[in-house]
C-alpha cells in the first residue's frame, strides 16, 4: 500500500496546472463530441471502432499475429469510412462550431425559437378557431419523464402540422396531452393527474382544464388548453388557470418558455 501511495505521489509531482488545464480540456472535448453524436449512427459505428480497438490490444498482448494484423488494418479503414459516410454530419458538426453551438446544449439554438413559436401557436389558433380541443404542455425545469412515458412517445420535430394532426378528433392521439421538451414534441396521448383543489375550479371546466392545473399543481411546466366547446384558450401555470388569453398573449408566452428552456439547458447542459 506504501508502494503506491509513493507512486502516487511521484506522478503528482511531475503533473503541473498545464498538464491539469491540457487534460481537461480534452476531455471536455470529447464529452461534447460525444454529446453531439449521441443517438445518430455515427455513434454505433464509433462504438464498433472502439470495440476493433479494444481487440486490437488485447490481442498485440497476446501475441495474435495474424489477428492483430487484420485489426490494425480494418482500424485506419473504419476512421475512413467515418469521415466519407457521415460527411453531411461532420459538415454540420462543423458550421456549429462556427456559429457557437458546439459548446452549448444540443437541444437546440435561440436562433430557432421564433420559428418553434409560431409552429405551436398556429396550432393553437386553428384549434380556438375550429373549437377542436387541444392539450399542450412545455416541460421547464422540472422533468416531466414519467408522464412522457405514460404516453406514446415522438421524439419529433415541432410543426404546426403535426400537432394538428395530433389534436384532430376521433384520432388515435387525440386524448391526452402533447409534451414538448426542449424544442421536440416528446410524446402524445398523455395523461395528465387532475387538480387535487376541485371546490375551486369553475365547474364548467373539463377534464383537459382540470389536468392542465393539476399537473402545474406539481411541477413548474406551463400548459396550454384550448377548449371544445367553446374555442377559449387558456394558460395553467403555478396551480391557476389564466382564460380567455389573446392570440398575442400566447405568442409571447410561448416564446417565453422555449427561451427560458434554451437558457437554462445551456447553463446546465444535461445528457
Amino acid at each position: 500500500m506504501q508502494h503506491f501511495f509513493d507512486l502516487l505521489m511521484a506522478i503528482f509531482r511531475d503533473i503541473s496546472l498545464i498538464d491539469i488545464f491540457d487534460i481537461a480540456l480534452v476531455s471536455y472535448g470529447i464529452y461534447r463530441a460525444l454529446l453531439f453524436i449521441e443517438g445518430t449512427r455515427a455513434f454505433n459505428l464509433l462504438k464498433g471502432l472502439g470495440i476493433i480497438l479494444v481487440l486490437l490490444v488485447v490481442t498485440k498482448d497476446l501475441d495474435f499475429n495474424t489477428v492483430s494484423w487484420v485489426l490494425s488494418n480494418a482500424l485506419p479503414t473504419g476512421f475512413l469510412a467515418l469521415v466519407v459516410i457521415f460527411q453531411p454530419e461532420l459538415r454540420r458538426a462543423l458550421e456549429d462550431i462556427g456559429k457557437g453551438r458546439f459548446l452549448s446544449e444540443q437541444a437546440g439554438s435561440e436562433d430557432s425559437i421564433p420559428e418553434l413559436t409560431e409552429e405551436v401557436c398556429k396550432t393553437i389558433e386553428a384549434c380556438a378557431k375550429k373549437r377542436i380541443g387541444a392539450l399542450i404542455v412545455f416541460e421547464q425545469e422540472i422533468g416531466l419523464k414519467d408522464f412522457i412515458d405514460n404516453g406514446i412517445p415522438l421524439d419529433s420535430k415541432i410543426t404546426s402540422e403535426l400537432l394538428s394532426t395530433v389534436f384532430m378528433p376521433f384520432t388515435p392521439l387525440h386524448d391526452g396531452a402533447v409534451i414538448i421538451q426542449g424544442q421536440k414534441i416528446a410524446a402524445a396521448s398523455c395523461f395528465l393527474p387532475t387538480t387535487s383543489n376541485h371546490g375551486e375550479v369553475a365547474k364548467e371546466l373539463g377534464s383537459r382544464h382540470r389536468a392542465a392545473i393539476g399537473l402545474t399543481e406539481i411541477t413548474d411546466a406551463l400548459v396550454f388548453v384550448v377548449s371544445e366547446e367553446t374555442g377559449q384558450i387558456s394558460r395553467a401555470k403555478g396551480g391557476k388557470l389564466s382564460r380567455g388569453l389573446a392570440m398575442d398573449r400566447v405568442q409571447k408566452l410561448v416564446a417565453a418558455a422555449f427561451t427560458r428552456v434554451s437558457r437554462s439547458r445551456r447553463l446546465f447542459a444535461r445528457k
